[in-house]
């Protein structure tokens, strides 16, 4: 003979929202047969329930229980936090600002890697066996040494104007 500590209905989900204030919204999820097919379906209802101190944040699983009705939409309190959840910062300019640092280091390497294979494929067609021989040495910067410089500068100019 358990003795129950709420009267009404009781149910534990996830709190996925606790933007309102003295609300959280709480997703509870049940998994039932399908009656016609058999599958096994996952079913997500929410809840809006009334938090009066706010103590539940987004990611803690609570349990909440029927209540008279508080407002509009809102019928249950939250009873208790079950178990705390992490709460996952959000972190996407830091993110968006290292991808897009990681894909600059990337277009650099590919642009580098292609200059060198011009520079060996031009080496070969003037009939020199490297891009040293062809260039007389380091004292002097080819021609297409330079050229390839000039448009370097004109691409950097174009990202920072992005």
């Amino acid at each position: 003979m358990s003795e129950r500590k709420y009267k009404g209905k009781v149910m534990v989900g996830k709190v996925v929202s606790d933007k309102m204030q003295k609300t959280v919204v709480v997703v509870v999820e049940t998994r039932r047969r399908h009656p016609l097919y058999g599958k096994f379906v996952t079913v997500r209802r929410r809840f809006k329930a009334h938090n009066q101190d706010p103590q539940a944040k987004a990611g803690d699983t609570v349990r909440i229980v029927e209540s008279r009705p508080l407002s509009r939409e809102k019928r249950w309190r939250v009873a208790e936090i079950v178990r705390v959840g992490e709460v996952v910062e959000m972190v996407r300019e830091a993110e968006l600002e290292s991808l897009l640092e990681k894909e600059r280091t990337e277009k650099q390497a590919r642009k580098e890697e292609e200059r060198k294979r011009a520079a060996e494929r031009l080496a070969r067609l003037g009939g020199f066996e490297s891009v040293d021989e062809m260039e007389g040495g380091d004292e002097t910067e080819s021609e297409f040494a330079q050229e390839y410089a000039g448009d370097e500068q004109e691409e950097e100019e174009e990202e920072d104007q992005e």
